[in-house]
């Protein structure tokens, strides 16, 4: 069959258009992605590197060859620095493939680490505060308590049998100078459980906060304004009657502000922080979408 091409043929036209096209698109391509220097081009001017369009940063790389090597980055040698840039390529390609996986949703401490760095990023800001003295002083002067240097108690807490009729009679017996053992025989006290140390009445000296927790509530604040030698009027707690032979006692002291001002200062970050963490977390779940089940939903509404 013989062709005429004396005369355009519309398909034959646009068929060879189209095949002219894309050769000429695929040379383009070609010589973009094949031309010298054009990969070097793709890196931003404060990056090093780009790993998946992920930048390894010129300022991180002159302090990971500073911290590694422990020179100064000028006197870091190129094997030095190939090193460290090979190590950091390394790394953000594993990074990568971590999150590729998914690892954060399985792994506990990858997890704990994500966490630590948002927490981290919260608080820069806070960290890089500092209070003025005035702040400091108002911030002691509302929390005088915190900064207070504990007290020491050295005491009996002695139990009343049931019902306890006796214990004005123990307490004045005591008071007048009576010895204790002698006293305890006559009118059957017993020492508190409480103070129980493997089977032996702990005779040592206990700073409050311990006797807070191993003293009845009521016994406790009994106990606290005594002095040495003091003994307490009867005490009805939980367990019974009870009476405080305090043998010594050291009051706790008001630290001054001078002694505490660092330690002010960092209870008012850990204040900023807790506030910076609970709004953030606010405003997290303000934009999540969570769903609970019907047993966590009454977990939830008993908070």
């Amino acid at each position: 069959m013989k062709v005429d091409i004396s005369h355009a043929h519309p398909r034959r036209s646009l068929a060879l258009f189209a095949l002219g096209a894309l050769v000429g698109l695929a040379l383009a391509g070609y010589g973009l992605f094949t031309a010298k220097g054009t990969r070097s081009h793709g890196v931003p001017p404060e990056a090093l590197a780009l790993v998946n369009q992920r930048p390894i940063l010129r300022s991180d790389f002159m302090t990971q060859v500073q911290t590694q090597y422990s020179v100064r980055f000028a006197d870091s040698t190129p094997a030095q620095r190939k090193r460290v840039l090979s190590d950091m390529i390394a790394e953000e390609l594993m990074v990568q493939r971590g999150l590729d996986v998914d690892l954060p949703s399985y792994d506990p401490d990858v997890r704990q680490a994500l966490v630590a760095g948002v927490e981290l990023q919260l608080y820069a800001d806070v960290l890089a505060q500092r209070p003025s003295d005035a702040e400091l002083r108002s911030y002691y002067d509302a929390h005088r308590t915190k900064y207070v240097r504990d007290g020491v108690m050295q005491l009996r807490d002695l139990v009343v049998p049931a019902p306890g009729s006796s214990a004005p009679q123990a307490v004045q017996a005591l008071r007048g100078g009576r010895p204790l053992d002698a006293v305890m025989m006559q009118y059957g006290l017993t020492d508190s459980r409480r103070l129980l140390d493997s089977g032996h009445v702990d005779l040592g000296d206990v700073f409050d906060f311990a006797a807070r927790t191993r003293l009845d509530p009521a016994v406790f604040a009994a106990a606290s304004p005594l002095m040495s030698g003091e003994i307490s009027a009867p005490i009805q707690a939980a367990d019974g009657t009870h009476i405080v032979v305090m043998v010594k006692r050291i009051l706790p002291v008001q630290r001054e502000f001078a002694e505490v001002s660092n330690e002010v200062w960092r209870d008012i970050s850990e204040d900023a922080k807790h506030r910076v963490a609970a709004a953030n977390l606010h405003y997290l779940r303000s934009k999540a979408d969570i769903q609970l089940a019907d047993d966590a939903i009454r977990l939830d509404e008993t908070k």
